[in-house]
């Protein structure tokens, strides 16, 4: 199955790995951290406020919501109140592979 843009394994290397019974998998390398620092735009968060709203307007798409939850804190998407700052990943690069796992 291709890899959307939009979606959050975008950009991720896929990997050719040896598999503990000796056969070559091809495997997707997951970040195991955000990296690289966030642009510097911000968004104050405002009454009725969603995560995906809050994408849309700041990275023109929705289903990028958990791009901006990479940059922040770790937080439950529900829980955001007024007037509370987050910030908004560069466009490009919210996330990437930094290393993958051996199966050696």
């Amino acid at each position: 199955m291709p890899i959307t843009q939009s979606s959050r394994f975008a950009g991720l290397p896929i990997l050719e790995v040896t598999a503990p019974d000796g056969s070559r998998r091809r495997v997707l390398g997951l970040g195991l951290r955000a990296t690289g620092e966030p642009g510097p735009a911000t968004h104050r968060v405002r009454q009725g406020d969603a995560i995906d709203l809050i994408a849309r307007r700041g990275l023109g798409d929705e289903r990028l919501w958990w791009r901006v939850l990479d940059v922040n804190p770790p937080r439950y998407p529900l829980d955001l109140a007024p007037g509370e700052q987050l910030r908004l990943p560069d466009r490009a690069q919210a996330t990437r592979a930094s290393r993958a796992r051996s199966f050696r």
